[in-house]
């Protein structure tokens, strides 16, 4: 499996909204599949693996309408930085419907209200 370490670029993007526990952020690619491995200070010492094969054109249309991952597939044999700078680029709803705990709650809730709204 590559890993590619991208939590300094969410934290130069979005600053203090990122969750202060987290100590690694990594994309990960397999021959196969597309992950995300996060490693908080105050949880566990055990990386948090998020399957990103979810991520489809054929998704639920309601889920289609309200984040704009619908179209992005991760594509293994591409080059590793690639697939991290297309997963950086996602906009922060669909950030936060993709992976758990990024953000800090109160970011979370204020993005969550913002889709909402």
């Amino acid at each position: 499996m590559n890993k590619l370490e991208i939590l300094q670029q969410f934290q130069k993007i979005y600053g203090t909204k990122i969750n202060p526990e987290l100590i690694s952020v990594k994309y990960c690619q397999t021959a196969s599949d597309a992950f995300v491995e996060m490693l908080f200070s105050s949880i566990t010492s055990t990386p948090v693996l998020i399957n990103l094969d979810f991520i489809a054109a054929d998704l639920d249309e309601d889920f289609n309408q309200k984040t704009h991952i619908h179209s992005l597939k991760f594509d293994p044999a591409a080059d590793i930085v690639d697939n991290a700078s297309r997963f950086l680029e996602l906009d922060t709803y669909s950030l936060i419907v993709c992976i758990d705990n990024l953000f800090t709650e109160g970011e979370t809730q204020a993005i969550n209200k913002a889709q909402n709204s």
